[in-house]
């Protein structure tokens, strides 16, 4: 009983001490732009040779091999070729904006529609009570119309 709980213990720990994702090829190339032209990632490009996405792929395969980390080989091809070879912009600096723009535009255009929703309610509302104050005045008119009527009627009679 006790070693199989060691050995879980074991496991569990190895489990978590070993990275969840490896750098691979695959992994690497996924977050890089083609340079051909095809605007896919490195790992995707469909030319077959394709005269950037091979030398991208051994470039990575090289720089595996003499142990570099994902970001530092991700670093280098944007010394090489700039940041548009990234898949997705950095959240840093002016490309900050490209990630906030579309939040702040919903935002600002859901409130602008709640206000004006509320604004046409409330003039809606308004308009509504001078309708009620007009038609008291109608049905006040009327009442007393209805009235001289009724008591004439029944002085004088249906005829």
């Amino acid at each position: 009983m006790v070693w199989r709980v060691l050995g879980a213990v074991f496991i569990l720990v190895a489990l978590l001490a070993t990275p969840a994702s490896a750098a691979t090829v695959s992994s690497i190339g996924e977050k890089l732009v083609c340079q051909c032209g095809c605007n896919q990632t490195v790992a995707a490009c469909p030319d077959n040779p394709c005269p950037s996405a091979d030398p991208m792929r051994i470039l990575i395969e090289q720089k595996l091999a003499q142990g570099q980390s994902e970001a530092q080989i991700i670093q280098a091809f944007v010394t090489q070729y700039g940041e548009q070879v990234l898949v997705t912009p950095p959240k840093s600096g002016f490309n900050l904006v490209a990630w906030i723009l579309p939040f702040v535009v919903i935002l600002v255009g859901g409130a602008i529609i709640y206000l004006s929703l509320k604004r046409w309610v409330g003039q809606g509302k308004v308009q509504q009570v001078n309708a009620d104050t007009s038609s008291e005045k109608d049905d006040e008119k009327y009442r007393l119309r209805l009235e001289k009527e009724l008591k004439d009627f029944s002085e004088k009679g249906f005829r």
